[in-house]
């Protein structure tokens, strides 16, 4: 099932390319090259699954707003695809803290979304 708006895909790629977990970092430009490609995904929302994901991406004046359905296709560049990958829940774990009390401690990162490309 494929799932296609009427999108302008120059715009799409020429959105600010930023690093999710490091925003200053600039780019090489064959690093850039690959990252702005169009590739075909499909989305699944693993945290909630059937629920749709609507974001904006972009600085004001560059932007778009996405909207990503359960299950269906997007032919997006990949550094939107990485955007949506990096977005995760913490796991919290409470830990003995050696006085005799306990404390909450981050163990991990659980993933909320998925881009598979699809051949």
């Amino acid at each position: 099932m494929a799932v296609e708006e009427k999108i302008d895909y120059k715009k799409l790629q020429n959105l600010p390319l930023f690093d999710p977990n490091d925003p200053s970092r600039k780019y090489k430009e064959s690093e850039e090259k690959v990252l702005r490609e169009l590739v075909t995904y499909e989305f699944s929302n693993l945290e909630e699954p059937g629920l749709i994901l609507k974001f904006p991406y972009g600085k004001h004046g560059n932007k778009h707003v996405f909207t990503f359905m359960h299950g269906g296709q997007y032919t997006i560049p990949r550094f939107i695809a990485r955007h949506v990958e990096s977005k995760s829940t913490p796991i919290w774990q409470w830990r003995p803290n050696g006085m005799g009390g306990m404390e909450k401690k981050k163990v991990g990162t659980k993933s909320r979304f998925q881009m598979r490309e699809v051949y």
